[in-house]
């Protein structure tokens, strides 16, 4: 086990130490909770095509109204997904707030390799931007369970912006 520690190390050019604190930061803020949370492993694509997938075989169906029945989808999902956060992150961190919320949402992005960066401008104006490769209606999920984060946990209106690959929310905290 060492050896492959050492090996991966030095690929990724840092010590032994760097990586043996990594693994166990991971460990101490994600790994021990997944099993208790009822969490599993499922590869990044298989959750955007699910929702990709459905929509096509309802146009190839001839179903219309398709926008609205996608929308639907999508506030359901994120409804779903924001009441699974609040009560996980209760768990993890003891506590539910915006910034615990917001923390763990990180940390989730972060250990499925989706790409995040929170800056913060003047007059108190945040912004986070989101980017992964999971398509428009992953970045539409995303946008809905910002907005229901933003506005249940810290009572303010966020601007978001999407792209296919790329969710931008603006907010000042």
């Amino acid at each position: 086990m060492l050896d492959e520690l050492q090996r991966d190390a030095d690929q990724a050019e840092f010590s032994l130490n760097v990586l043996v604190n990594q693994v166990l930061r991971r460990y101490v803020e994600w790994d021990r909770y997944e099993n208790k949370l009822g969490m599993i492993p499922v590869p990044k694509t298989l959750l955007s095509e699910l929702i990709d997938q459905t929509m096509k075989l309802a146009t190839d169906a001839g179903i219309s109204g398709l926008e609205f029945h996608r929308n639907k989808i999508v506030k359901s999902a994120a409804e779903t997904a924001f009441s699974i956060m609040k009560e996980s992150v209760l768990f993890m961190r003891k506590k539910c707030s915006l910034w615990t919320v917001l923390s763990v949402l990180q940390e989730y992005m972060k250990v499925s390799g989706i790409m995040s960066d929170h800056r913060i401008e003047v007059g108190r104006r945040h912004i986070f931007l989101i980017q992964h490769e999971m398509g428009e209606n992953w970045s539409l999920f995303t946008k809905e369970l910002l907005y229901m984060i933003f506005t249940e946990l810290a009572e303010v209106k966020a601007e978001i912006s999407t792209t296919p690959k790329t969710i931008k929310a603006e907010v000042v905290l």
